[in-house]
């Protein structure tokens, strides 16, 4: 019986493609949210959650009842308190959204925000207006708001990062063919425009099947870390473009396997964590490991892939990623009535399945 359903286990493996020598996770630290940052946190809508290093997590926070994001929440790890980043109270953007953010390491956060002019029905932002980059310091008061002389005919905006300079860079997307072309702007303090230029100049395609687990496949990030600004989609398809702290495109890094699609891209040191999605022609039919993800870490010096983290529960956000730990948040099904928590997940085994040890 045993030798049957490590079979079928292994079988459920191949079909999602992950590998037998993935490392497992198991939970070793579990924080319950309580009151009213229980209420705040959320995630699956356009930006996810991330972490500073000062062991801060950030996480959006949408208006009740709708996709709009009204808000950002900085708190610890210990969940002890936070701090609320909102929009509400601002001209042009009282029902407006936010669409991403970047903490500096002095404490001051910056947010790209849009004026929403229509919603649907079920309350999507579907029409929007004026384009505004904010800038809070660390106790959450606003020091500025400046509107981007942003052009957004053909274009999408989807990701900011502060840049040495103190100019800002904006990166989105356009879409033409069944292609999607990176597009990246940046913009002086003031909010004028400097420099405009397509990252992909050919397109690459924007999804493998037409539909996609996350908006992340097509909506480009821009990540700092490493004195660079790493410009992405969730998808291998398409390379990682670096960029110099100053916005100037440096290299680009192309991902293995190709055709891999993902959310919640984190970069720590060397390493790029992602959560994979599962094929969605490709879905299994067996109820045995129903919750399978996994966590491809790649090598920004390669791109291949140099370990990759398995975990059984489907329910959670990626929030933080250092070596050896991640992060997630979400519902909490083990306690009556279930709530909300932060988990620290690490390797059953320190050394289990690391493709970095046995070079694979």
């Amino acid at each position: 019986m045993l030798r049957l359903c490590s079979a079928v286990l292994a079988f459920a493996l191949m079909v999602v493609g992950v590998s037998p020598f993935s490392i497992e996770l198991v939970v070793t630290k579990k924080v319950a949210l309580k009151g009213d940052l229980e209420d705040l946190i959320t995630f699956g809508l356009l930006k996810e959650m991330s972490c500073d290093s000062r062991g801060n997590i950030f996480s959006p926070s949408n208006r009740k009842y709708g996709d709009a994001i009204n808000a950002i929440v900085r708190f610890p790890h210990d969940a002890t308190s936070y701090r609320k980043f909102s929009i509400d109270e601002l001209p042009h953007l009282e029902s407006g959204t936010i669409t991403d953010f970047d903490s500096e390491p002095n404490g001051d956060l910056y947010v790209l925000a849009r004026q929403v002019l229509k919603y649907s029905a079920v309350t999507v932002p579907i029409e929007f207006g004026e384009n505004f980059i904010l800038h809070f310091d660390e106790g959450g008061s606003l020091q500025s708001q400046v509107q981007l002389k942003l052009d957004t005919d053909h274009f999408s905006p989807t990701g900011l990062a502060v840049l040495k300079n103190r100019k800002y860079l904006i990166v989105g997307y356009r879409r033409a063919e069944g292609k999607t072309y990176i597009i990246a702007e940046i913009f002086q303090s003031n909010g004028n425009l400097t420099a405009k230029f397509e990252l992909s100049r050919s397109g690459a395609k924007t999804s493998n099947s037409g539909r996609v687990r996350s908006t992340r496949v097509y909506n480009p990030i821009a990540i700092k870390a490493n004195g660079f600004v790493y410009v992405m989609r969730g998808t291998t398809s398409e390379p990682v473009y670096v960029l110099s702290a100053n916005g100037r495109l440096k290299k680009t890094i192309q991902l293995r396997p190709d055709g891999l699609e993902f959310d919640s891209p984190k970069i720590a040191g060397n390493d790029l964590i992602v959560s994979a999605h599962t094929p969605l022609s490709e879905e299994p039919e067996t109820d045995i490991n129903p919750q399978l993800r996994r966590f491809p870490v790649f090598g920004l010096d390669t791109g291949k892939i140099v370990d990759e983290y398995l975990w059984q529960e489907g329910s959670l956000g990626l929030a933080c990623y250092t070596p050896g730990s991640l992060t997630f948040i979400g519902q909490d099904l083990t306690t009556n009535p279930s709530g909300w928590a932060i988990f620290e997940a690490k390797p059953t085994s320190p050394a289990q399945g690391s493709l970095r040890a046995t070079g694979r």
